[in-house]
């Protein structure tokens, strides 16, 4: 039979062995040495060279004479000598110089984390997962304060990802608030957790509020629209300018020729369709009428006196030279305008407009949009096709 224990190598006392107490006294030592195992320190190559009795330290690697060829084993001070004994897996001792507990796993010595600081998820009441590594199923749940409040931070990495706090129904997303792939503070709202609309967005550099969804009228719960005034501009604000060598309602040229999204007349009648003051602000519906059905483009007035830029080259790539087009409809006689331009330029964007309040000469009218304009995200507005005044926009509904 084997002559020491399993775990401690704790010498046996033999049947016939004489001087019993010398054995004995051994197996005594090794557990003086090992039970309640705590050392003074694990870093040390070299043997301390005034140990008091009873000292155990773990060998650090590359250790020297003594100690040398010991790395990991306890080294105990006894009776004027070093002992030294392996340890076992899942031996545990208390290293005073760290203040801390190490446990020997897999061959070395690792320190022995304990509470929660750090562990890689915590669950209470559920289950923690790779992507929800904190998880927590109660009715409440309450942060409170230490000193006089408390905060709660939601970090990112950088502005182009996001920071914010998910409200789900049926672990499906309903509402979100935060930062969301930019620095604007936005608040979200999903009926289905794909389709997501903002009800909200605080620019992050000045602090004000949008509501890009429109606000609810309290009691009808219909959008309302709010008036916004523009801000002055020195190019002006006039979208429709008739001309007065317009000498019938329904103004033609004739065609010379179509490159891509530029049309060229056969004179200089862009002018004719354009007033100069709405260049640069506004588009007009141009109609084809040599072609049955009339085929219709928008364009603007930003090229040669000549020639004019229609929005989707796709809308004239069945016209040809000799055509003649026509400013208005044949059948309603009304002038279709894009306010468009006007909006990104002096607004910054482009929105659906519920009307405009237009400034025309010696009075103010308001007008409805309610058409969506094919060639942008903005309204119509409609003037006939014999209108005499000038309008600039004051203001736009929306």
């Amino acid at each position: 039979m084997d002559q020491t224990t399993t775990n401690l190598k704790l010498p046996y006392i033999a049947p016939s062995q004489a001087q019993k107490h010398v054995t004995h006294n051994e197996a005594i030592r090794a557990l003086d040495a090992l039970v309640q195992l705590s050392v003074v320190s694990r870093k040390l190559k070299n043997a301390p060279p005034e140990p008091s009795e009873g000292d155990r330290y773990i060998v650090a690697a590359e250790a020297v004479v003594p100690w040398a060829g010991k790395t990991d084993q306890i080294a105990a001070w006894q009776d004027d000598a070093w002992a030294f004994f392996q340890p076992q897996e899942g031996w545990h001792a208390w290293v005073a110089e760290e203040q801390t507990f190490v446990v020997f796993d897999h061959n070395s010595w690792s320190r022995v984390t304990s509470g929660t600081n750090p562990v890689d998820s915590v669950g209470i009441n559920t289950v923690a997962d790779e992507n929800n590594r904190l998880a927590l199923k109660s009715p409440a749940s309450l942060f409170d304060h230490v000193g006089g409040g408390h905060q709660l931070k939601v970090n990112k990495v950088d502005d182009s990802q996001t920071a914010s706090v998910l409200f789900q129904s049926n672990y499906r997303g309903r509402a979100e608030m935060g930062t969301m792939w930019d620095r604007d503070f936005h608040i979200k709202t999903s009926s289905d957790g794909n389709q997501w609309q903002d009800a909200m967005v605080v620019d992050g550099a000045t602090g004000m509020a949008r509501f890009p969804s429109g606000i609810a009228h309290s009691a009808t719960a219909k959008k309302q629209s709010g008036l916004i005034f523009l801000p002055p501009s020195d190019t002006g604000t006039a979208i429709f300018q008739p001309l007065g060598v317009r000498a019938q309602a329904l103004k033609t040229a004739k065609l010379a020729s179509i490159s891509a999204d530029i049309v060229t007349f056969t004179s200089n009648t862009a002018g004719e369709f354009f007033g100069a003051a709405m260049r640069g602000l506004s588009m007009a519906r141009i109609w084809n009428v040599t072609k049955i059905p009339a085929q219709p483009a928008f364009a603007k007035w930003d090229t040669a006196a000549n020639q004019l830029q229609v929005s989707n080259a796709d809308d004239v790539k069945l016209w040809s030279a000799g055509d003649t087009i026509q400013l208005g409809d044949q059948v309603a006689n009304l002038i279709a305008i894009d306010v468009s331009p006007l909006m990104q330029k002096i607004l910054g964007s482009v929105f659906r407009q519920d009307g405009l309040l237009l400034d025309a000469g010696n009075t103010n009218i308001t007008v409805a949009c309610r058409n969506q304009s094919p060639a942008s995200t903005s309204n119509l507005v409609y003037f006939k096709s014999d209108e005499a005044r000038s309008f600039s926009v004051i203001g736009i509904y929306g």
